[in-house]
């Protein structure tokens, strides 16, 4: 009873975050002349995704303690990615019209594909070695220095001067301390009635802390969705996917070398570029996402976690 109170409590704590981590966002991009795109690619994406990175930090201390915790961290990154590229924005795309700019499709849509590429080829082998995780890095921070100079000449009009006494700052960083700690919450609580209620270790692993860190992702790609901020929630997902594949399996390698499970390699990775993919097809189309792609999309993470969990 306990633990089915603290998960409500969880997930209304994970919707008032996202309000304010939204409302911050919006505000940020326009009084500082920020393009939500950019928001979405690099603040929201950064910051919804520090469980999955603390995750990866959690688990190579233990690996270092001689715990073995590779595949809790890859599989997290690779989980984490597949939900948010599917479920995410296919509730998302449910509740919201998520229209974007071909261009934005194009450039972060190739660099993802380019990351999942990235990885694949340096995890191959079955392992990532401390310069193949320098290397995962690396990528990312020629990804973010990119964007970064991009978005400095493509000159937004600044908007009006903030109020007296209003902080878009301290919106987005209390907004996201509020989400990520009711995503701990939830996730802790449903991994805790998961094992109460008899469910196994791989459909934890699966279900639940895949999907389970990708909880502040869903709930602001949604909430911006419902704003009208198809760009900042597109960009969120798609940043934030980069981040999943590039930096917690760079760090954990960095800090440990990490054992790739062969299931990661021949059905988890081939998945995410499919679903990627799609995801890609469906936005350039017709210039954003239809209800009925939206509902291909959910779908489609419903049969790969199904298929995940009776293939073991």
């Amino acid at each position: 009873m306990l633990e089915t109170i603290l998960l409500m409590l969880g997930l209304l704590g994970l919707w008032g975050g996202t309000l304010l981590t939204v409302r911050g966002a919006v505000e940020l991009s326009e009084r500082h002349g920020l393009s939500k795109g950019f928001v979405g690619l690099t603040v929201l994406a950064i910051g919804t995704d520090l469980p999955e990175l603390l995750v990866s930090i959690s688990g190579s201390v233990q690996q270092l303690q001689g715990i073995e915790a590779s595949g809790v961290i890859v599989g997290n990154a690779t989980g984490s990615a597949m939900a948010q590229g599917t479920l995410a924005l296919g509730v998302a795309g449910l509740v919201g019209y998520l229209g974007v700019a071909p261009r934005m499709v194009r450039r972060d849509g190739l660099t993802l594909l380019l990351a999942i590429g990235l990885t694949t080829a340096l995890t191959f082998d079955g392992y990532v070695g401390h310069f193949e995780g320098a290397a995962l890095l690396l990528a990312y921070l020629i990804y973010l220095v990119a964007l970064v100079q991009e978005e400095s000449h493509n000159g937004h009009s600044r908007g009006p001067p903030a109020k007296a006494g209003t902080s878009p700052a301290l919106s987005i960083g209390f907004g996201l301390v509020t989400v990520i700690l009711a995503a701990h919450i939830v996730v802790t609580e449903a991994v805790v009635l998961a094992e109460a209620w008899g469910i196994g270790q791989t459909v934890l692993g699966v279900l639940i802390i895949g999907a389970g860190t990708s909880l502040p992702e869903l709930a602001l790609a949604v909430g911006a969705a419902r704003k009208g901020h198809a760009s900042m929630s597109v960009g969120n997902v798609l940043g934030s996917n980069i981040f999943d594949l590039l930096v917690p399996v760079g760090l954990g390698a960095a800090i440990h070398p990490l054992i790739v499970a062969p299931e990661t390699l021949y059905f988890d990775l081939p998945a995410l570029t499919l679903a990627t993919v799609a995801l890609l097809i469906f936005l350039t189309r017709r210039r954003g996402l239809q209800r009925h792609e939206a509902v291909a999309l959910v779908v489609l993470y419903v049969g790969y976690a199904t298929i995940r969990v009776l293939s073991i």
